[in-house]
């Protein structure tokens, strides 16, 4: 599939995600008819949203024109046991899709574990290359997604693979992109966008960036449920989707402090599983934190550029 099978635009609204979720869940269960009318693929885009939600509950207002704000309906045909893989595979998309648009220019775009996309300098001058940002580093948010899960009446024990679309859970997936905000009206000290970064071209239209996101998210998803839901069985152009995402993620081999609803951890982080695998600073049995905020230590371990 190379474009949304629905896409609905409104002028202004307070959550694309919440109106979704109303939608397709009115009673709280998802309703078989709102699901036609929003197919696997389909979207909502707000021009302006003023009450988003990001990770956590944080707020995320954006004015007219600003960023791409945007949900998508899928029902992946995968078991329900692996749904925990597509907020990293939806990053890695965004990642792809943004690629293009910083060629030439002193970033490399990356993913932070679980549902971010950042950029990060590599050369003088470049944004968060005169100082760090705690948590950050240098590195500096350009995207955030945000999935959320309405299971589908009678879902089994999440071992096996949906035989319709019409049987597998839907997921609101919430992707907002930082495009064509001045460097003055960035939210956050972390933040950047497509146009305070310089990206020429259509990039500052966030239309244009939908245009780009889009395709690329329905393909790599569909490359996911050709291999069943497991990313290292998944082919790509380089490799498969596990090594796409390893060699995507700035998390990675980075010193990270992870706050997690069962408390806050410190480590290195060793491994995607989708959760992060983390070995501990204090020498103790390496941990899997399934849901969390990574922020980046201070200090990097030696040997660590």
């Amino acid at each position: 599939m190379s474009a949304t099978t629905r896409l609905v635009t409104v002028d202004s609204t307070g959550s694309t995600n919440d109106d979704l979720r109303q939608e397709l869940a009115p009673a709280g269960r998802l309703d078989a008819a709102a699901a036609d009318r929003w197919p696997h693929g389909s979207a909502l885009r707000a021009l302006a949203q003023t009450a988003g939600r990001g990770r956590g509950g944080r707020d995320w207002v954006t004015p007219p024109g600003g960023a791409l704000t945007v949900s998508f309906v899928l029902r992946p045909l995968v078991p329900a046991s692996r749904l925990g893989w597509l907020p990293l595979l939806a990053g890695l998309a965004v990642r792809d899709a943004l690629v293009p648009a910083l060629e030439g220019l002193p970033w490399r775009v990356r993913t932070k574990w679980p549902n971010d996309v950042i950029v990060e300098p590599t050369g003088e001058g470049a944004v968060g290359a005169d100082g760090e940002v705690p948590g950050w580093g240098r590195a500096r948010k350009i995207a955030g997604i945000l999935a959320e899960l309405i299971p589908a009446p009678g879902v089994g024990d999440g071992a096996g693979t949906p035989a319709r679309r019409e049987d597998a859970p839907a997921i609101i997936l919430g992707i907002g992109v930082n495009a064509g905000q001045p460097p003055g009206a960035l939210p956050v000290p972390w933040a950047a966008s497509l146009r305070s970064l310089g990206a020429g071209g259509p990039w500052s239209d966030p239309g244009a960036v939908l245009g780009a996101v889009a395709p690329r998210l329905l393909r790599v998803l569909g490359e996911w449920e050709a291999a069943g839901g497991d990313p290292e069985g998944a082919l790509t152009a380089t490799g498969t989707l596990g090594q796409d995402l390893r060699e995507a993620c700035a998390t990675l081999g980075a010193r990270v402090r992870v706050r997690a609803p069962d408390g806050e951890f410190s480590g290195t982080a060793v491994g995607l599983e989708p959760g992060l695998r983390l070995r501990p600073d204090d020498g103790g049995p390496e941990r899997l934190v399934m849901a969390g905020d990574a922020s980046v230590r201070a200090v990097d371990p030696p040997g660590r550029a």
